[in-house]
């Protein structure tokens, strides 16, 4: 029950946080769309056992809903142009405030752990290999 309320609230806070931390760009870096952050965070989530799952869910609804309260402003962090909702994401990361600073390292943590496990993401940062995978450097612990 609880996860049927948040997940539509969660859903877009995620939207919303992989639009502003990965967006398209002139650099010819991925963007949260190339890397299918969204649907693959979301499949992600169902792998994980029902109180992680729960955590983070609740993680992305938190800063969906509670944007009026983290930035003193009005709305859902979805609605909020991309710009500013990067800048957000920025100031809690570098906030002296401990629980602004933790919603904002998980928020770049989680979105960042997807998006650098996508293909196109791996190969734009030059590693075209994963750990363990055939043709790995030779020496590499794949154990």
């Amino acid at each position: 029950m609880l996860e049927r309320l948040l997940h539509h609230y969660a859903e877009a806070g995620l939207s919303a946080t992989a639009e502003a931390l990965f967006p398209a760009n002139r650099l010819g870096a991925p963007d949260y769309r190339t890397t299918e952050l969204v649907a693959r965070m979301l499949s992600y989530l169902q792998l994980l056992p029902a109180r992680q799952r729960r955590l983070l869910l609740s993680l992305f609804a938190l800063v969906e809903l509670a944007a009026p309260l983290l930035l003193a402003g009005f709305g859902r962090f979805s609605r909020l142009p991309v710009e500013r909702r990067e800048r957000a994401v920025r100031r809690w990361r570098s906030s002296s405030v401990l629980p602004l600073r933790l919603v904002g390292d998980a928020l770049k943590a989680s979105t960042t752990m997807m998006y650098m496990s996508h293909p196109a993401a791996l190969a734009y940062v030059g590693s075209h290999r994963g750990c363990g995978e055939a043709g790995a450097a030779p020496g590499a612990n794949v154990s």
